[in-house]
């Protein structure tokens, strides 16, 4: 009996070993690599959604493109809620908080300089080359004319425009340069919709001017009553590769290139302001798609993903690769070094092409430094930087 028992304790102590050994396997720490391995198998929840917008016909070389296409909003974790709207659209849905980011061209920009403002800069985009003045063969106009030829020549003509976007506004920088130095007398005028010509002066130095959106600008051309358009996009394209019919006679890089007002990306204040981490993550996918896009190298890439959302021929899609200067990474870091930077001169451009239009009033307007959310675009040059060095 003895024996037994004894055989019993000694099974009953290893048995305890056992289990003892088993619950300290069971339980021991994760190594760092095991660790790791379970942080990765379960990715982090997506900061939040933006809702954010660009214009029609530009996905080839917009940036904001570029985070759907090339999936940086997943590289710099969030969704995406993506519309394609005009440029009127996007400013009105930024403003009334339907949206949270889009972008702007110049013809929208002074919004920004509104008292109490809704929307703020987040960066410059591009220096915009997209713009054309075409006029018709034959009518003594030739490609690049002078402006004093064109102050000569254009006086009498009828010009389709859309007065309300970047048309418009390189239109006005147009006639201010042919004016510079005139009496007021000798000035060229035209009816501005928006007031910025508010003195009339002689007839015979009136350019007429048919109102009519940048869509309907090739339509508008079938009348042979108008003498040419300013235009950009599509129907830029479109009339400018019927070189018998048309010829191009001056773009902002050819004739205002030291006041090209530049196009920009907008945001909601109030998302700005409620959301930094989801805002910073978004300003950080848009600087590595501008940076993508800068590339030469990319354009052909640009182009063919373009056609597969915009349904365009690869020839629209890679014209729009001359249609600006467009930033990247060393070229961002360079405009917002310091607060006397280039970023700042081109938003005194934007400001100054607005004063004296749509109740603008220098005084009161708000100045260029504080309608830009700067520290935003600073970090992510130097977050996409880094994250680059590191790859």
């Amino acid at each position: 009996m003895k024996g037994v028992y004894m055989m019993k304790k000694w099974l009953s102590i290893i048995l305890a070993l056992v289990l003892c050994m088993a619950v300290l396997v069971g339980c021991k720490p994760a190594s760092p690599s095991e660790s790791q391995g379970t942080q990765e198998s379960q990715p982090a929840q997506p900061l939040g959604t933006v809702r954010y917008a660009y214009q029609p016909n530009s996905s080839s070389f917009s940036a904001g493109y570029m985070i759907k296409a090339l999936e940086l909003n997943k590289r710099w974790n969030f969704d995406i809620d993506l519309v394609v709207t005009t440029g009127p659209n996007i400013y009105s849905a930024l403003s009334a908080g339907e949206l949270d980011i889009g972008y702007l061209g110049n013809g929208m920009a002074w919004h920004y300089f509104e008292p109490d403002s809704k929307i703020a800069i987040i960066t410059l985009d591009n220096l915009t080359n997209d713009d054309r003045l075409l006029v018709r063969t034959g009518l003594g106009i030739g490609e690049d004319e002078t402006l004093e030829s064109l102050a000569e020549k254009l006086p009498g003509m009828t010009l389709a425009c859309d007065l309300t976007t970047t048309p418009g506004t390189f239109l006005r920088g147009l006639v201010n340069a042919m004016n510079e130095g005139r009496a007021d007398a000798d000035k060229i005028w035209y009816e501005d919709v928006e007031g910025g010509y508010p003195l009339k002066g002689a007839p015979e130095k009136q350019i007429l001017i048919l109102n009519t959106t940048n869509a309907n600008i090739t339509a508008a051309m079938q009348d042979n009553s108008v003498n040419g358009c300013v235009t950009y996009g599509n129907p830029r394209q479109t009339l400018e590769r019927e070189t018998e019919a048309y010829v191009m006679a001056a773009s902002p890089f050819t004739h205002l290139s030291n006041t090209i007002t530049p196009s920009t990306w907008a945001v909601n204040r109030d998302f700005a302001e409620r959301n930094p981490e989801l805002f910073q993550a978004f300003v950080n996918a848009l600087v590595e798609g501008m940076d993508y896009r800068h590339h030469e190298e990319n354009w052909e890439n640009c182009a063919k993903m373009g056609m597969e959302f915009d349904q365009l021929s690869y020839e629209d899609c890679i014209s729009r690769a001359d249609a600006a200067y467009w930033f990247g990474l060393d070229d961002l870091r360079d405009l917002y070094t310091s607060d006397d930077s280039d970023g700042y001169t081109y938003l005194e451009q934007i400001r100054n092409s607005h004063m004296g239009t749509n109740g603008l009033d220098a005084d009161t307007a708000p100045q260029a430094k504080d309608v830009i959310l700067v520290d935003f675009i600073r970090n992510a040059v130097e977050n996409v930087s880094a994250r680059t060095d590191t790859n």
